[in-house]
C-alpha cells in the first residue's frame, strides 16, 4: 500500500488475518508502549521486530525479554512520532473512552457562551449535518482552551450539550475531525463503521476523501461496513489474506471484496452482446489476453433486435 501520497486507504479481510496487527505497528510508532497495554506478551518471541524506513530515517523495535514486549533502543525523532495518529479498535480506542478533559473544560465552554466569546466552527457543522443528513448541528459552537478545541451544541433556551454528552459515532467524527486538523499526516483507524450507523457509514468515505484532498491527509482504516465499501473507489480497497502464515495485501474489487467477507456472489463489470457468437469471442480474448483480471465480470446475451425496428 502507498501510504505517501494523500487519499484513501481501505484495508478489509477476515477475523485474525493481520489488521489490528497492522494498526497497533503503525500506532507504536508514536506511542512506544502500545503493544505492552494492547496485546498479550505470549504473540511475541526472541525474532519478533518491527522495522520501520520513513525518509532515509530507520527505527527498529525489537523483541525485550526484560518486558516480555517490542522495545526501542534509541531515541524515535519527534517529527515521526508526530507523523502517524492511530485509533485503536474496542476497548481501547479513544472513541470508546471519552476524554476527562472535556468535563474539565465545562466552565470554560459556560464561560465562552454567556459571554459570547465562542467561535463558529462551520467546516464541522457541514461535516456532521450531511453525515447525518440532519440541522441540529446548526447551533454547534467551538471553544478553545489551552490550545485545544472543544464543541457543544447551544439549545435554544441557553443549555448546552458539550460534545461527550453526544453519540458515540458522532463523538468519534468530530474527535477524527479533530485529529484531521492536527500535524499528522497519517491517519490510521481500525473498525471506523463500529460507532457509525448505517446511513453514516455510506456518507463518510466522500467528506474523507474532501478533507485528504484538503488538508493533505491520507487514511488508512479497516472496515466490515459492505456500505462503506461500495462507495469507495477501485484504487482505495485492499485486501488482507493469511495463506499458510504468509500476509498478503493486495489491491481487490467491491465484489471480490463482498464474496470473500460475506459470501454474496456479485459483478463488478457487465458486458452485454446481442451476438452468441461475438460472446465466446470476447471469452476467448479475455482468457487469452488479460491473464491478471482485476474486476469481476458477467457478460450477456440479452438477443438481438428486429432489424426493422
Amino acid at each position: 500500500m502507498d501510504l505517501s501520497a494523500p487519499g484513501l486507504v481501505c484495508l478489509v479481510g477476515r477475523n485474525g488475518t493481520g489488521k489490528t496487527t497492522l494498526v497497533r505497528a503503525l500506532r507504536n510508532l508514536s506511542s512506544a508502549d502500545t503493544f505492552v497495554r494492547t496485546a498479550t506478551p505470549y504473540a511475541f518471541s526472541p525474532t519478533s521486530r518491527i522495522i520501520y524506513k520513513v525518509d532515509g530515517a530507520e527505527v527498529v523495535f525489537a523483541y525485550d525479554e526484560n518486558i516480555r514486549s517490542l522495545n526501542c533502543r534509541e531515541v524515535i525523532p519527534s517529527e515521526l512520532r508526530g507523523l502517524i495518529s492511530a485509533e485503536l479498535p474496542m476497548p481501547h480506542g479513544a472513541r470508546f473512552n471519552y476524554f476527562k478533559s472535556a468535563s474539565e473544560a465545562d466552565l470554560d465552554i459556560r464561560r465562552a457562551i454567556t459571554l459570547g466569546t465562542n467561535g463558529n466552527p462551520h467546516e464541522l457543522i457541514d461535516f456532521l449535518a450531511e453525515i447525518y443528513s440532519s440541522e441540529r448541528y446548526s447551533r454547534m459552537i467551538a471553544v478553545t482552551v489551552k490550545g485545544k478545541n472543544y464543541y457543544a451544541i447551544v439549545n435554544d433556551n441557553g443549555t448546552y450539550i458539550r460534545e461527550d454528552y453526544l453519540s458515540s459515532g458522532e463523538y468519534f467524527l468530530i474527535n477524527l475531525y479533530r485529529t484531521i486538523k492536527g500535524s499528522a499526516q497519517l491517519i490510521v483507524i481500525d473498525e471506523i463503521d463500529i460507532s457509525l450507523d448505517a446511513a453514516a457509514q455510506a456518507n463518510l468515505s466522500a467528506w474523507l476523501r474532501k478533507f485528504c484532498d484538503r488538508y493533505g491527509r491520507t487514511i488508512l482504516f479497516t472496515t466490515h461496513s459492505l456500505a462503506m465499501m461500495r462507495q469507495l473507489e477501485a484504487s482505495e480497497l485492499f485486501y488482507i489474506d493469511d495463506t499458510q502464515g504468509v500476509i498478503s495485501i493486495t489491491p481487490r474489487s467491491y465484489s471480490y471484496a463482498k464474496a470473500r467477507l460475506f459470501g454474496f456472489a456479485g459483478w463488478d463489470k457487465y458486458i452485454l452482446t446481442e451476438d452468441e457468437v461475438l460472446l465466446s469471442f470476447i471469452e476467448a480474448v479475455i482468457e487469452k489476453y488479460c491473464p491478471q483480471i482485476f474486476f469481476r465480470y458477467k457478460i450477456i446475451f440479452i438477443g438481438g433486435g428486429d432489424s426493422s425496428s
